[in-house]
């Protein structure tokens, strides 16, 4: 069901309470009022001054002690009697519009008495919910998602670092296909790097429709698996060569290697050089430790734990007497415009954690280098999105590259999107990070608690979090949006048919002027 912007006033209610940022509600129409419904609270003598809430809880009762204030608020004497029913509903004040149309935090409540009034075309508007990033409708509750009304992003939420939550079916593949989607359509702006545990993202599998049936996929998605897929998108295999390997970088492959350990693969590089990794692993499979500490002399528990996860690595993927780096050509892609999905589904999750740990650690490092050693080639860098899902494994402790990302890359340009069912599992520090939050439906309670306790404006939610539906959100983003705003995100077969096409016209003709920018720039730059 879908509704239209009520074209004119339409009063719901009447404030029965109020006290700080809660305010209380009789309903006095008989016009539907939903979970998550904003509506707006003015007073019924008129000015200029209103305020914005959302419901978030609703009860119906019937009470003798109540009768003349319901008298009073339902404004007829013989409507109301001993045994009338009534419906109240909770909502939570989140902005106040000054007489001057001036938008800003509440510096007061309503009085009693004041009318509780739908929103009209002009509310929304002042709302400010549109953004380049388009991710679905407004939802009205049980009135449905208002079309004419699309939220979205901008570009500037990528560094103030995003999360997607809800439980296994509430519609996080759908929303991840149609954020990525919206980064591809930027024609380089910004990109995204995904990684797909599920291998699900490239063609959609239950959803029909997946990034390779993105308009612009041919041009601005690199797809990186161990095996090629079918249908036309550009492919590189998922292949990490040890040889020439840094030891100094075993932190990123081996996420519990000891300095002592980094210290003895350093001794065995400067004996047996670039080729360290391949010749030490045939020595131990062929000899054993002590073939190994025949020709490198060192503590035998140290070589044993060091050389056992060496040989231990997945060979479909890391290949010791290969040098090349799939991580070198995923950051030269990033950097030249291109979404790069990463599928690692069908891998073991250590092997999983590998791969996601050194290419990233590859792809933020170039970004940070930049920023320190060439800011002006940083500044042409794209906004980069790296999509990590089952993100409570990795975000468990502080400490470790994506919490490093969460906390200190912010102005690096580059941004994580933790997508998780399980919320409660990621450290509080870190959640506390993400100022961007898209959370579907989740009905396990101690997740609810979590996230109304660790997410501004979702003080009062925890009852709406169970009743989202499938493909229904809140979605708060800071400093942009003051408010949890309920959102129904686009479906993605109908957001490719109904949605994209004119975005990436526009999008191309944009990006063709930006080259065209770019091209004056450096001919400017080479003259001078």
């Amino acid at each position: 069901m879908t509704s239209k912007v009520v074209p004119g006033k339409l009063e719901l209610g009447r404030v029965r309470s109020s006290k700080g940022d809660k305010v209380n509600l009789v309903v006095t129409a008989e016009a539907e009022v939903s979970f998550g419904q904003i509506v707006k609270l003015a007073s019924p003598e008129g000015g200029g001054r209103f305020f914005y809430a959302r419901v978030t809880n609703a009860g119906s009762c019937s009470t003798l002690d109540v009768v003349e204030e319901l008298k009073d608020l339902k404004g007829s004497m013989r409507t109301v009697g001993p045994y009338s029913q009534y419906r109240d509903v909770d909502a939570v004040l989140f902005l106040e519009r000054d007489e001057a149309g001036r938008l800003r935090t509440p510096t007061l409540n309503p009085d009693y008495g004041w009318k509780a009034e739908a929103l009209t075309s002009e509310d929304y508007g002042s709302l400010n919910l549109a953004g380049d990033l388009r991710l679905g409708y407004l939802r009205e509750g049980g009135r449905g998602p208002i079309k004419e009304v699309v939220v979205g992003l901008n570009v500037g939420f990528i560094p103030r670092m995003a999360a997607m939550v809800g439980q296994i079916g509430s519609g996080k593949t759908n929303a991840e296909l149609v954020l990525n989607s919206e980064l591809m359509a930027t024609i380089g702006e910004a990109v995204g790097l995904i990684f797909d545990f599920a291998g699900e993202l490239l063609t959609g599998k239950n959803i029909g429709k997946g990034l390779i049936d993105h308009p612009l996929a041919s041009t601005h998605l690199e797809y990186v698996g161990v095996a090629e897929p079918s249908g036309e998108v550009n492919f590189t295999p998922l292949r990490i060569g040890l040889k020439g390997l840094n030891p100094q970088q075993l932190q990123w492959l081996l996420s519990d290697v000891s300095q002592p350990q980094v210290h003895y693969a350093i001794k065995l590089m400067k004996s047996f050089g670039e080729n360290w990794v391949e010749r030490a692993v045939v020595l131990y499979q062929e000899e054993d430790v002590e073939g190994v500490r025949g020709e490198v002399q060192g503590s035998k528990p140290v070589i044993e734990a060091l050389l056992r996860k060496l040989s231990n690595l997945d060979d479909a993927v890391f290949q010791a007497g290969l040098s090349m780096d799939v991580a070198e050509k995923i950051v030269e892609l990033i950097a030249g415009g291109k979404t790069v999905l990463v599928d690692i589904s069908g891998l073991s999750e250590e092997t999983q954690r590998q791969v996601v740990t050194w290419v990233v650690s590859r792809v933020v490092g170039h970004y940070r280098e930049m920023w320190r050693s060439d800011y002006e080639a940083w500044l042409r860098l794209p906004y980069l999105l790296i999509t990590l899902e089952e993100a409570h494994k990795f975000l468990e402790e502080r400490g470790g590259i994506f919490s490093d990302i969460a906390l200190t890359h912010r102005k690096y340009r580059v941004g994580l999107n933790a997508v998780t069912p399980r919320p409660s599992l990621i450290n509080r520090d870190v959640f506390a990070e993400l100022w961007t939050k898209l959370i579907l439906k989740t009905t396990l309670r101690e997740d609810r608690v979590y996230l109304s306790e660790n997410t501004p404006y979702l003080e009062y939610s925890d009852v709406e979090l169970k009743m989202l539906d499938v493909g229904e959100a809140l979605l708060v983003s800071q400093p942009k949006i003051q408010f949890a705003v309920p959102v129904k995100i686009f479906d993605y077969k109908e957001y490719l048919e109904e949605h994209l096409k004119t975005k990436v016209e526009k999008a191309e003709t944009l990006a063709e002027a930006r080259r065209a920018e770019v091209k004056r720039s450096r001919y400017e730059d080479n003259v001078v």
